[in-house]
């Protein structure tokens, strides 16, 4: 058992090798005209130059067997100098690397329709079944040329096609004779296993390009995110300590008013350092003091929510046309997404509850839940999730938080109200 058991680890291991080779061949190769990675790109130009090569040395040779065919009557002529221009301008296409998918397209269908034409007439004169026809030596070109201008399923249909065509052709020129089956059967299993040679190495080639360019773009795309969180950690850190600058300045400027302007100047420096101290953990900007509408705070508030995990259903507020500053739309985001996360981890999110309705030309956002509520009072000073990011962070917007806990649950009303209109409400 130990014998087989190490005798069968090989065979693992290079299954297993096997398997992860396979792995690294895209299953949908992109066709020939679509848009290429790079490695795709490279491998389509490389497949273009060897196609022309091949056409060249096989094309000078078909030349040489169709001018002393005899079978090939003056009457097909025209027909073949129009055939060996078409190839000719594939090579050079294929060669320049411009114009090759249509150069190779247009002989890859002029051939076969050649080829019907040739099957159907019968030659003037008779053709041994030792000897091959000048048609036989362009097989495998149309096959090419079909690889650089379609896609595999069409690469199939004339690897496949073109042959069998070839193969009736033969027959029928021989009034079906069995002297001609051997020979043409033996033709045309060449024909067919060059055609499917070529269709399977372009496939894996296309495919290993695919693959290797998904992989670049994967690194790629892993290395911009770790760069972006890099920076962005490194900017967290230099905000930070801004953040901490900025609240000591506004400290000392309120110890150190005096006069009323100061003391506004004052309470406008602590508004703002709290509001970027409470939202400095945030992932978005703080926001400037553009008109937001109440619509946007809801779609915003909607979002929050559904991240959180819970199933809330947050109705469109009447008077949706009313707009405060996107400072302040984002704190009452903000607080409303922390109010409602402290429902879902103290009270389990039972009969938790958002509504937002607009009052006059302010925003009061409402969440309720019917937990069994917590002592305001003996919460301890080192917890910010209600200080910080609901009170300090409203407050530092210009509006006001309210929280009311009870044994039946707990309200947070969170109100907003324009500048102009609270000025107004104090004259």
């Amino acid at each position: 058992m130990r014998a087989e058991g190490r005798a069968g680890a090989p065979a693992r291991a290079s299954t297993a090798t096997i398997d992860r080779a396979w792995e690294q061949i895209s299953r949908r190769p992109d066709p020939p005209y679509a848009r290429h990675g790079y490695t795709g790109a490279r491998i389509e130009r490389a497949i273009q130059i060897i196609v022309a090569v091949g056409t060249g040395i096989m094309g000078v040779q078909s030349a040489i067997f169709t001018i002393n065919d005899r079978t090939a009557g003056w009457g097909w002529l025209p027909v073949i100098v129009l055939l060996f221009a078409s190839m000719a301008a594939m090579i050079v296409a294929c060669l320049l690397g411009r114009g090759a998918r249509v150069a190779c397209g247009i002989f890859a269908c002029l051939f076969p329709a050649v080829l019907i034409a040739w099957a159907a007439i019968d030659p003037p004169l008779g053709i041994s079944p030792e000897r091959q026809p000048w048609p036989y030596f362009l097989l495998a070109i149309a096959t090419v040329a079909a690889i650089v201008a379609f896609t595999l399923a069409w690469q199939i249909v004339s690897a496949i096609g073109v042959p069998v065509v070839f193969a009736v052709g033969r027959i029928l020129h021989g009034d079906g004779a069995r002297e001609y089956w051997i020979p043409v059967a033996y033709d045309v299993s060449i024909a067919l296993l060059l055609g499917i040679a070529f269709v399977l190495v372009a496939w894996l080639l296309r495919g290993i390009a695919a693959g290797v360019d998904d992989a670049r773009a994967e690194a790629l795309s892993a290395y911009s995110d770790a760069t972006s969180i890099e920076s962005a950690e490194r900017e967290r850190v230099e905000v930070a300590t801004l953040m901490h600058d900025s609240v000591l300045a506004a400290l000392i400027a309120v110890s150190r008013a005096e006069s009323d302007r100061e003391r506004e100047l004052a309470v406008s420096m602590a508004r703002d350092a709290l509001g970027r101290l409470a939202n400095a953990e945030d992932e978005m900007v703080i926001g400037t003091n553009e008109p937001v509408s109440v619509v946007r705070v809801t779609h915003e508030v909607r979002e929050a929510v559904a991240q959180l995990g819970v199933d809330i259903d947050v109705g469109m507020p009447t008077g949706a046309g009313v707009e405060i500053p996107a400072r302040a739309a984002r704190a009452l985001v903000l607080a409303t997404t922390q109010a409602v996360a402290n429902a879902i981890e103290h009270a389990d999110a039972a009969g938790l509850a958002v509504d937002i309705d607009t009052r006059g030309g302010g925003v009061r956002i409402t969440v309720r839940d019917s937990g069994p509520g917590f002592d305001l009072d003996a919460i301890s000073a080192d917890r910010l999730g209600i200080r910080g990011s609901i009170v300090a962070r409203i407050a530092a917007a210009g509006g006001r938080a309210k929280i009311e806990p009870s044994r039946s649950g707990t309200t947070v009303t969170l109100d907003y109200e324009r500048q102009d209109d609270q000025a107004g409400r104090s004259r």
